[in-house]
């Protein structure tokens, strides 16, 4: 695996991870996990802990870095989201307005 397709892997992942844990369009998704389980439950839990649910998310995404790390569509979709996780980080902690 090169260099470049573990940075995009990485950032993939702390993009879908903050996706799951803390972003608003996913909260339907996690009521409905607690409400289908309990909010105690493990896996309501899981969906809420970025320690808990990102190596549920690394594993496919260094999967896929590793076989197709030089393909268009990973790299496109991998920039993409490494960017936004990227753009978002900026944004919490250099914006005054935050």
């Amino acid at each position: 695996m090169t260099i470049s397709a573990f940075l995009l892997a990485l950032g993939l992942t702390l993009r879908i991870v903050r996706f799951l844990n803390s972003d608003v369009l996913a909260q339907g998704l996690r009521d409905a996990i607690g409400h289908r389980y309990g909010e105690a439950s493990k896996a309501a839990y899981l969906v809420g802990c970025p320690w808990c649910a990102s190596p549920y998310v690394a594993a496919p995404a260094v999967a896929i870095a590793y076989y197709a790390g030089d393909h268009p569509a990973f790299v496109m979709m991998a920039a993409a989201a490494t960017i936004s996780y990227l753009v978002g980080l900026v944004s919490i902690n250099l914006d005054d307005d935050h």
